[in-house]
């Protein structure tokens, strides 16, 4: 039903019943509630790809970096012997910044794994914007 100026039984022109009125406004209410169901389904796909990616990349990631990372620490620990220190502190420094490397890494991950639970934005905007519109449309 469209909400229209129309002419009463008295020859005036007015606007649409109060039933009119709230039948619009259910069935606007009805189709943003749709539509808005549509986006979070869609933004949650969305998200659900990302994170799916990301573990992929990730395991990926971790096969290769443990494959590198045995030859790779003996090689800092002879480059830091050759350099003349002995191999306690030699190995104490390598594993020292694995650690930190380690560290931060988890550290970026974690914070990437926030941003892929935080709540949609695009959703509370949406259901601003709509709002604004029925407002709009009711003056």
């Amino acid at each position: 039903m469209n909400y229209h100026d129309t002419e009463n039984s008295d020859g005036h022109e007015g606007r649409g019943t109060v039933s009119d009125l709230l039948n619009r406004v259910i069935e606007q209410t009805r189709e943003i509630a749709r539509t808005e169901a549509e986006l979070v389904r869609a933004e949650a796909a969305h998200r659900a790809g990302l994170a799916r990616n990301a573990a992929i990349l990730g395991a990926v990631a971790l096969v290769f970096a443990l494959g590198a990372i045995f030859p790779l620490t003996q090689s800092a620990i002879y480059g830091l012997e050759w350099a003349g220190l002995d191999r306690g502190p030699a190995t104490l420094i390598v594993g020292a910044v694995l650690l930190i490397l380690a560290i931060l890494a988890a550290l970026i991950a974690a914070s990437k794994l926030r941003k892929v639970s935080s709540p949609p934005t695009r959703l509370k905007e949406n259901l601003s914007a709509d709002a604004q519109a029925l407002k709009e449309s009711f003056k």
